[in-house]
């Protein structure tokens, strides 16, 4: 009778556990991202984060961001935001999973025109059916060698619509692939996601 009883506790520990790693394996999959918001946009060192319209340029610093343009060498800095939702909140029986995000090497895209690559810097902590905080991802790039099509006001007027004033960034979009840690070891999503920022989404 004791082994019997010995047995069902051992049982049902592994079913739990098994529960549990599919509920990690779930979490992984159903992971959701999206884009809080871009701050300290930056062209050629003039701060155009507080600028609603190329309007807002002062003479100095419209001298200074044509020179660049035509000079090809528009670099542009910023930080874009991100948070992730671990959607398992241990409905169903189970326990919630919490979860690392230990590696998300991306790349970024600018109205659709892939730009470029890099990765989070320390790992981030997402508890079980909660947010994460927002991690920086830190941008660097020459807006003249990414959008070839458009012109000196054009260009100025899609980074203001992207870390202006009135900033919606939706010409911005991360494509990335997670690495994360569960209670069941590390484990990498099978295919890149899609991070833009109207809803969080984990495709």
């Amino acid at each position: 009778m004791r082994t019997l009883v010995v047995f069902a506790l051992v049982l049902l520990t592994s079913c739990a556990s098994v529960r549990q790693m599919a509920n990690s394996l779930m979490s992984l999959k159903d992971m959701q991202f999206r884009i809080v918001r871009v701050e300290n946009m930056r062209i050629v060192g003039v701060d155009v984060s507080r600028m609603r319209s190329i309007s807002d340029v002062s003479a100095m610093d419209a001298v200074k961001l044509l020179s660049a343009f035509r000079s090809k060498q528009l670099t542009t800095t910023f930080t874009v935001y991100v948070e992730a939702r671990n959607p398992n909140d241990g409905g169903g029986g189970g326990k919630p999973a919490d979860l690392t995000l230990k590696e998300l090497p991306w790349q970024l895209y600018i109205d659709d025109k892939p730009t470029i690559s890099g990765a989070i810097r320390k790992e981030v902590g997402i508890p079980g059916g909660q947010t994460s905080a927002p991690f920086p991802l830190e941008i660097e790039v020459d807006l003249t060698k990414v959008i070839t099509d458009k012109g000196y006001e054009e260009l100025v007027a899609l980074a203001l619509s992207i870390g202006g004033v009135n900033s919606q960034p939706t010409k911005l979009m991360v494509e990335a692939t997670p690495v994360v840690g569960t209670p069941f070891g590390v484990m990498k999503s099978p295919s890149p996601i899609r991070i833009v920022n109207t809803e969080f989404r984990s495709r």
